[in-house]
């Protein structure tokens, strides 16, 4: 089990009961040569019940070990003799912290469960600090002054404090051979106060001596150890001192609570979906703590990088392609601080230069019109110094590769991965600051944003006014319109009432004539009957008719009035569209001024920022990176490093190959570009990005689809397309997480049912995946990372039950690894294997997963 806190690392075994590591910093090589010691040899308690034999705790069995949870404190239980025994294990975040001395705290707290006794607790430290950074030449001496034993040699520098964290009945003893604590006591009951103060493999202890213990009761202890590598006692000394305090005022107990009160405090800051099991919750609090300890924090050019995993793993360095997961995992978690310094370091970190000022690995490989071996230049030049590393950094913040005899790892998926990251930590916390950090480059662009604010608005409205008028013309013209048809109407309407209205009047002057000529009294009765019924008739039908006369009237007056509402809306809105034309010249005018003010400032102090770097060292990169043949970016080691001779040359993998991770990391990172050149402003680079983003995309979809088992899918790389033995790989499933490839089109499940096909683990009772068809052991282990992202991507593409199954295999592996995500399962039992833990292919995949299931 691993502590860290960014400055020095150590182990804990459960096997053997005890500390077995402490080193100086937290990644394995801080330069070019240089490996990072281990200067801990052991280090454990022991006790005496009523001054009988000495029991030291290395031999008893662990009942319990664990991480207080989402923290980096070590937490084991042991019990014997009717005592218990909680022992604690950190490096730690919380008190003084002067950036460049290790410290680590062992706690111990001892309850009595039978009755009252005298105990006197033990330690045993044994560092190797020897000439030959192992037991040769070591040198003690006891401080009465501030009470504590310093270990050191003179010849390398290397220098220890060793402090009692409980003064009570204090006894002390440094020697060699039987003078240890641990042998010394096998003959003796205390220890006596000795210093050896030279000799080879010297070790040192504690003792408080016959400390009552009641029934019930619990007695702390601890010993705190510091440790430099430049022989400083004075600053070390002051470091351990002031953390000594807190337990020296108190107790032992003090310290532990204020390293749990700082990881409370850090963790109040993060953001976690909604939803999570007591499990996920677990596991995605110690994956945050991981990643946090995977920081280095010295004050050195290395401080903010990311390791790839924390010791034991063998990855304790720090990889652009590892990091970019840590940081989005980061990112997601609310954990913005770190993310930026983690973006600050890769974006000001150390390229391996040759002597004209040239990188080294560009001149000599990528630029390089050799085609033979060993350098295999790809002939391709670039028109400035990449920013970040081909590979990976040493723990001083300079760059670092591996070599074989297939030549260096030489990876272009880092420079786009950082872009992709880049541009989240911006979208999250619009902190535009980061990108333009030269104030007067920021002023100058914030005047050209509000002004462009203001352009941008002024032509929404004109947009909008146009709009208006176009309906507005349409509306008169439709009214106008409606006004000829009512007018037919009316007219038609009119003249047949009209003629009802002529009829009944004919009825009823032939109807008076008839009276006229009535001759008999009984016809002119009968004839004036008539004329009465007629002339009702008439005056019925005049009701009628000028009824509808007066309604088509109507009829005709409100055609004519909409006409004239629509007619007075359209001289307004030609009025408004002319007043938005000429708002729009005034702002544009005013936009132009702005910038042919604020454009010299930023031109004169733009290669200052870190926008100016992250696209001349990178976006535009990768533009120039482009295959004239295929438009793909050109061959590389990619993500599972296959190192540098063309697959043309070995015909077979592992070798430099078209990898489609690289060009989908490539898109993603141009995109991301093109991204923040819109919010920032910069509508040249905007269009510059976007545009050879889509470009990138076109050759991914044209070059890499192809068709397997009637599904299409993407190769792994142009030389592996088409042969279904060797295709697969898991790494392109980032084509759909990353966008690439829409999540609900059949790619996307052709791509799925591909990596089920060919990829899925055969043995054990594993859900998960290998990550390609390599075949060999490394490549045909079941891959955290590709587990996970394969859950992120079937989550986006809407298949919970089956990403559920993945994250919840992951899950309860980490459940039974204290909570910790690692590099690779075992083929065939799946215990964990590879390096544990994992960073950002480990715990940074896993926040990303959750993320990814329950957000969506």
């Amino acid at each position: 089990m691993t502590t860290s806190n960014g400055i020095c690392a150590g182990i804990y075994s459960k096997k053997d009961a005890k500390l077995i590591r402490l080193q100086h910093h937290i990644f394995s090589h801080e330069k070019d040569g240089s490996t990072t010691p281990n200067y801990l040899y052991d280090a454990y308690f022991g006790y005496q019940v009523n001054n009988n034999k000495t029991v030291w705790l290395n031999n008893l069995a662990v009942d319990q070990a664990e991480y207080i949870n989402g923290t980096n404190i070590i937490h084991s239980v042991q019990h014997h003799d009717q005592l218990t025994f909680d022992s604690y294990y950190f490096t730690p975040f919380s008190g003084t912290d002067d950036g460049s001395s290790s410290i680590m705290y062992m706690l111990v707290k001892v309850t009595n469960n039978g009755p009252t006794r005298n105990v006197s607790l033990f330690s045993q430290q044994n560092l190797h600090l020897g000439t030959d950074y192992a037991t040769k030449d070591e040198e003690t001496s006891y401080n009465s002054s501030n009470n504590y034993i310093k270990e050191f040699n003179t010849k390398t520098g290397s220098f220890a404090i060793y402090k009692n964290l409980n003064s009570q009945n204090q006894l002390y003893q440094t020697g060699n051979q039987n003078q240890t604590p641990v042998n010394y006591l096998q003959s003796n009951s205390n220890l006596n106060n000795s210093i050896q103060s030279q000799g080879d493999d010297l070790v040192n202890g504690f003792e408080n001596k016959n400390i009552q213990i009641s029934a019930g009761q619990s007695q702390w202890f601890g010993v705190e150890i510091g440790l430099r590598e430049d022989g400083n006692e004075n600053q070390l000394s002051q470091t351990v001192d002031s953390n000594a305090q807190t337990s020296l005022q108190g107790s032992p107990a003090a310290i532990l609570q204020q390293e749990e009160n700082w990881w409370q405090n850090w963790h109040a800051k993060e953001r976690m979906p909604k939803g999570l099991n007591s499990q996920e919750t677990q596991t995605y609090r110690q994956s945050t703590a991981v990643l946090k300890m995977s920081q280095v924090r010295e004050k050195s050019e290395g401080y903010g990088q990311v390791l790839a995993s924390l010791i034991p793993g063998e990855w304790s360095i720090a990889w652009v392609r590892d990091g970019s997961y840590s940081i989005k995992a980061l990112i997601d978690s609310g954990h913005y601080q770190e993310a930026k310094e983690a973006l600050n370091f890769f974006l000001n970190a150390k390229t391996k230069q040759n002597s004209d000022g040239t990188n080294y690995f560009q001149k000599n490989y990528i630029e390089s019109n050799n085609t033979s071996a060993p350098i295999y230049g790809l002939n391709t030049k670039l028109s400035s110094n990449y920013l970040l590393s081909v590979c990976r950094y040493f723990g001083d913040g300079s760059e670092d590769s591996d070599y074989n005899d297939n030549g260096p790892n030489i990876e272009f998926d880092g420079w786009g991965l950082v872009l992709w990251v880049l541009d989240d930590y911006i979208n999250q916390t619009h902190d535009y600051s980061f990108l333009l950090n030269n104030q007067q480059v920021l002023t100058a662009q914030q005047w050209i944003s509000r002004k462009q604010q203001i352009v941008d608005s002024a032509n929404r409205g004109l947009t909008t006014a146009k709009q208006t008028t176009v309906t507005a013309k349409n509306t008169y013209q439709t009214a106008k319109a409606k006004e000829e048809q009512v007018k037919q109407t009316t007219k038609t309407t009119i003249n047949t009432a009209k003629g009802w209205i002529k009829r009944k009047q004919g009825i009823v002057k032939a109807a008076k004539q008839t009276l006229r000529h009535a001759k008999t009294a009984q016809d002119k009765q009968k004839a004036q009957a008539w004329l009465t019924a007629k002339q009702a008739e008439l005056t019925k039908e005049l009701n009628k008719q000028n009824q509808v006369i007066a309604q088509a009237q109507q009829q005709l007056t409100t055609a004519k009035d909409q006409v004239k509402t629509a007619k007075s809306a359209l001289v307004s809105a030609n009025a408004q569209q002319q007043t938005a034309s000429n708002w729009l010249k005034v702002k544009q005018a005013e936009l132009t001024k702005e910038k042919a003010k604020q454009e010299p400032i930023i031109q004169e102090n733009i290669k200052s920022t870190n926008w100016y770097k992250i696209t001349t060292q990178d976006a535009d990169l990768l533009i120039e990176l482009a295959n004239k043949q295929n438009g793909l970016i050109q061959p590389d080691s990619s993500i599972w490093e296959e190192h540098w001779t063309p697959y043309s040359v070995l015909k077979n993998a592992p070798a430099r190959q078209q990898f489609a991770f690289t060009d989908i990391t490539a898109w993603s990172g141009l995109q991301s570009a093109a991204d923040m050149a819109q919010k920032l402003g910069f509508n040249d680079s905007y269009q510059k990005y976007s545009q050879a983003a889509a470009k990138l995309k076109t050759s991914i979809l044209k070059n890499l689809i192809t068709t397997e088992d009637g599904q299409q899918i993407i190769a792994s790389s142009i030389e592996r397309k088409g042969d279904s033995q060797h295709e697969n790989d898991g790494s392109t499933v980032e084509a759909i997480n990353q966008g690439l490839v829409p999540s609900n089109s059949s790619l996307a499940q052709g791509m799925i049912a591909s990596y089920n096909k060919y990829l899925r683990i055969k043995t054990g009772s594993t859900p998960g995946f290998m990550r390609d068809q390599d075949g060999d052991l490394y490549d045909s282990r079941e891959w955290g990372f590709i587990d996970l992202r394969i859950a992120g991507a079937l989550a986006k593409m809407g298949d919970r039950s089956e990403s559920k199954t993945l994250i919840d295999w992951m899950t309860s592996q980490a459940q039974n690894n204290y909570y910790l995500i690692p590099e690779l399962l075992d083929y065939t039992n799946q215990d964990y294997a590879g390096s544990v833990p994992m960073g950002g292919f480990g715990s940074g995949s896993y926040i990303l997963a959750l993320n990814d299931y329950y957000n969506k």
